[in-house]
């Protein structure tokens, strides 16, 4: 095949210089050096659209960064080194001076060099995936193997409740510390705060609040004992809350105090924080009940057709369950049942 015996590798092996044709014009050369650069841009792009990553933590940005950066240079490299031998073949073996004329040898030789760098990639990605992880080999899928990462589960909407996969165990350790360290954080705030926060056995993850009505509501005047727990997943997973005394509300249950907060369960955030639920959330709660989506029908139904009647309820329902001595009397053992006094404001993951 005049492929391989003219070609420029075998030449220099033999100690020869290969020459272009004399009809090889300057400008085929910028031709075939601008197709190679556009060539390489576009799989590279195609190659980092693979990899789209939800980074939750700031930490782990600059090391995804670098990452990516290191996986695009390979890529890099090798579409330049394709696209070079396909500009050695064209330049050596052209017919009449045109770029794409290729013989059919010629295109064998690139073709199959494309397929070998795609197989050597997918092999090298799959053997370091099985390495870290030896029982999970026979998982590993094809978006696993090109993007090098392993495959994220299923997500229908919301926040995740994890920064990164359950797999990847170092991130699951930064994400228990980070965790940590932001429930810390945030219950130090309420701490420093004008708030009076009392601490359940010293643990930072369970704690009361006293919470005022706010003014020129109905609640004015009322003070609530507030039961507040952070899960371990804290702030990816929002805090479950409770009225240990009794309010009259139509989205809070009169029995158990437990809180319909739709606009927490659809809109929290990991930069949300338990100043934003005492300062914002809980008084719009007050000023503005949802009687469409109630948890006390009879507030719900007294509210919509009789409002100064809801008003005077509510006011009754101050005077006598939202005193200061009320407040401080509630106690968990008011309730049959712990889990009924905690409102699940709960995981966005798992919707209402």
């Amino acid at each position: 095949m005049p492929l391989f015996r003219d070609h420029p590798i075998r030449s220099t092996i033999a100690g020869k210089i290969a020459k272009p044709h004399d009809n090889v014009e300057p400008s085929l050369i910028l031709e075939a050096v601008a197709v190679a650069i556009s060539a390489g841009l576009f799989l590279t792009k195609l190659m980092s659209s693979l990899r789209k990553t939800h980074i939750h933590l700031h930490e782990e940005i600059v090391l995804t960064i670098i990452e990516d950066a290191f996986h695009l240079t390979q890529t890099s490299v090798a579409i330049l080194a394709i696209s070079s031998l396909m500009f050695l073949v064209t330049m050596h073996h052209r017919r009449e001076g045109q770029l794409l004329t290729q013989t059919q040898e010629e295109m064998v030789l690139i073709c199959g060099f494309g397929l070998f760098w795609i197989a050597a990639l997918l092999a090298w990605r799959a053997s370091s995936h099985r390495a870290g992880d030896p029982g999970r080999g026979g998982e590993l899928d094809f978006a696993t193997a090109v993007t090098g990462r392993p495959k994220e589960p299923a997500f229908t909407g919301g926040i995740r409740p994890y920064p990164c996969s359950a797999d990847d165990i170092y991130c699951v350790v930064e994400d228990y510390t980070f965790c940590k360290r932001r429930i810390e954080t945030d219950v130090m705030k309420m701490l420093m705060s004008d708030y009076e926060v009392s601490l359940v056995n010293d643990s930072m993850q369970e704690f009361y609040v006293r919470f005022y009505g706010p003014a020129e509501t109905p609640f004015a005047g009322g003070v609530w004992k507030i039961h507040v727990e952070l899960p371990d997943q804290y702030p990816f997973k929002s805090p479950s809350i409770g009225f240990m005394n009794k309010i009259f509300h139509p989205n809070i249950d009169e029995l158990s105090g437990s809180v319909c907060l739709d606009v927490i369960n659809q809109t929290w955030s990991p930069m949300f924080d338990m100043i934003n639920i005492f300062e914002v959330f809980l008084p719009q709660l007050l000023r503005y009940p949802n009687p469409n989506d109630p948890l006390n029908g009879e507030a719900a139904a007294l509210l919509m057709r009789h409002p100064k009647e809801y008003d005077a309820k509510v006011k009754e329902y101050v005077q006598r369950f939202a005193t200061k001595e009320a407040a401080d009397a509630a106690t968990d053992g008011n309730d049959e049942d712990e889990d009924e006094e905690m409102s699940e404001m709960g995981s966005i993951s798992e919707g209402d």
